[in-house]
Order: structure tokens, then sequence, then C-alpha cells
């Protein structure tokens, strides 16, 4: 019943927010007494990261057009990436009786907002530890990519998962571990020196003593005049290593170049991506992925990469430009706003956003609790130069 309800927001959604050829016949009278949504826009429009800022204002832009209802104004501000910038813009927002705001989309502007009355922001940040009262993070958050991972790697029937992070400030692994549901058989952090790492990588994967078990076993055949023997011989000279590893699963928690040293070392480690299942966090489909062979077979959670698509080529065809691929949280953020405002008699109050059977946007599935929103993710594999949906 419950998977009913959300299709049916979904075919809502749909008819409403991702169709800009939907036209709505309302009386000029039915119209004049509607009240006007007023939404708060809080980006960083200049500074440092002035070019993401404006790509999620282009995407909430899309989504302003896409909604058949006029009835909706929006207050941009710019909050240049910092906490007293965005505390000043919310006050202003305040004074103008604004209930809800889009951004900020750094945890680092949101220091202050706890001290603002009556507005609740939506925030891109995909941190969930001491987020203000009023603010939901509404980014891909770590339990969310945790829970999909836990329920693939069920459905696969894999039983020994080590973990690997980096020892790094950047990766808080003790807000992983205890986020998580999965229960690893180890817990292993690398140095981040390249060098260090593939040594580490061999301890971990008891590479030396695999080295040493095939070269005992290899003199032993060769003081054979058995058939079988000489075959056994032929084909373990082609290896490096003899015996397996005790795990059958790796989820390394990192990302670009590191991510890929990481798997390398696995791959000279003699280590197969075909045997054990390598899992990462949410990648964002980065194509970078496609140039090594260590990273064929890598698996991430991420949302829904076909509408993802029809999102981009909405936004080039209307931009000229590609997204930032996280934008398209803004578009849906918009589509939520309006789709509460709506069902509530134009009218929106805050605790719309947070109904038990979830909803339904262009990313994917998600239900909002508390301070964040877990999201129903899909996982996907590094496959020939394509990103596959497994699960």
């Amino acid at each position: 019943m419950k998977k009913l309800f959300i299709v049916s927001i979904l075919t809502y959604l749909l008819f409403t927010i991702n169709s800009g050829s939907v036209n709505q016949n309302l009386s000029k009278s039915d119209s004049d007494n509607r009240k006007m949504l007023k939404v708060g826009v809080l980006l960083p429009l200049s500074g440092e990261f002035e070019n993401i800022g404006h790509s999620f204002l282009r995407a909430i832009q899309l989504a302003l057009y896409d909604i058949p209802n006029k009835n909706i104004k929006i207050y941009l501000k710019d909050n240049k990436s910092n906490s007293i910038d965005a505390y000043k813009a919310a006050k202003e927002f305040e004074k103008l009786g604004i209930k809800i705001v889009i951004g900020p989309i750094f945890y680092e502007s949101l220091e202050k907002l706890d001290e603002i009355n009556n507005i609740t922001f939506i925030s891109f940040t995909n941190k969930t530890k001491n987020i203000p009262k009023n603010v939901i993070s509404f980014g891909i958050d770590i339990k969310s990519q945790l829970e999909s991972i836990k329920n693939y790697l069920n459905e696969i029937k894999v039983t020994k998962t080590i973990l690997l992070s980096p020892k790094t400030k950047f990766i808080n692994q003790t807000e992983i571990i205890e986020n998580s549901s999965l229960k690893f058989d180890r817990v292993f952090f690398y140095d981040t020196s390249p060098k260090k790492i593939t040594n580490e990588i061999e301890k971990l994967t008891s590479y030396k003593e695999r080295q040493r078990d095939l070269e005992r076993r290899v003199e032993i055949l060769k003081k054979s005049d058995l058939y079988k023997d000489k075959q056994e011989l032929k084909k373990l000279e082609q290896k490096h290593t003899l015996g397996k590893v005790n795990f059958d699963s790796v989820l390394v928690i990192d990302f670009g170049e590191r991510l890929k040293s990481v798997l390398t070392s696995f791959m000279f480690s003699d280590v197969s991506n075909k045997t054990i299942n390598f899992f990462t966090l949410n990648q964002w489909f980065d194509k970078s992925l496609f140039g090594e062979s260590a990273t064929q077979n890598l698996h991430f959670p991420s949302i829904d990469l076909a509408n993802l698509k029809k999102f981009e080529k909405k936004y080039l065809d209307a931009y000229n430009k590609k997204p930032n691929k996280v934008s398209i949280l803004a578009y849906d953020a918009l589509g939520l706003v309006y789709y509460c405002w709506l069902k509530n008699n134009f009218d929106f109050k805050s605790n719309q956003l947070y109904n038990k059977n979830g909803f339904k946007g262009l990313h994917g599935e998600f239900t909002i609790k508390g301070n964040s929103s877990l999201h129903k993710l899909k996982i996907y594999k590094v496959s020939k130069k394509k990103f596959l949906k497994v699960y």
C-alpha cells in the first residue's frame, strides 16, 4: 500500500511539475484568490563557489518554468559561501515573511541559521551531524548510501565485508561506522601516500604469504612426472599468488585519484575485481572511472541515472551548458515545496515535508525525518565505459 501511495504522488508530480505543457484553466476569481507561494533561495552567487551556485539557481529556474502555476515568487540572496552572509540574508527573508528557503548548499554556511525563527531551510549538504533544528539536510548522505549498499549485499549474499578508509581529517570514519547498519568483518585505515597504500594493501591481502605459497607449490610440482601435476604446473605458472583472501567484499570510502590508487593496489596484490565485490560511495557518475582497469566492476550507490540524463538534456537545451549534477536536487527541492503548498490549499506548512510515506522526485524516492533526508538509491557498477544499474 505504501508503494502505491508513493507512486501516486510521483504521478501527480510528473503531471504538475515535470511537464511544461500542462495548462490550468482557472477562472480569474480563483486565480486572484490564490495565495502567493514565497520561496527564498540562498546560494553562493559570488566568490569561490559561484559557478556551483549559479548551476543550482538555473536548476531552480528550470523547475519554476516547468511548474504551471505562476503564483510562485522567488526571493534570491547571495550567501557568498559563508555563515555570516547566510545569516544576514536569512534575517531579510524573515522580515519578508518567507517560511521556506532553498539553500544554502554547504554545511559551513549553516552555523548561525538556528537563530532564525519561523523559516525552514532545505540545504544541499550531505552532512547530518550538528545540523541546526530548522535545517533539513537534503544531500545524498552517508546513511542513505550505506543502507543501499547493505540491501544489495544482502541480495547477493556476501558475508565478509571489509571497510577501508583513508587517514584524513576530511573523512569522519567514526561517523561512517556509527551511521552504518552494515556489519564489517574488519575496519582498516590506510595512509594517503600512494607509495604506502600499496604496501598496506599487500599486508591486508596477505600478498607475500600467498606468493610464497605459490612458489612452494610450484617447486613441488616441478619434481613430479605425473601428467596431472604437469597440467597444474602450467596453470600455476600463469599466476602470481596461490590461495584466496579471507573476505568477499570491500567498501572503500574514498574518491578521485586516491580511490583509483587503492583499487589498483588490490589489482597489484592479485585480488581480482571479478571474484571480489568492490564498493565505494556515490561517485556522481564520474566518467574518469572508465579509464582504469582497476575500476571495472566497481559498485556505488547513486540517484536515478536515467532521470539525471533527462535533467541534463533539459538543462543543456535551456542554457547551452552542462549542469552540476548535484543541482538536480535543487530542481526537486522546488518541486517538493510546490507540491506541499498545493496539497495544503495553497498554504505552505513545514510539517508537510515529513510525510511518512515519502516522496518521489526526479532524482528518486526519499523521506524526510528530523533534520535529514533518507534517499532510496540505486546501485550501479562500472562496466566497459558504462554505468550499469544492478539493483
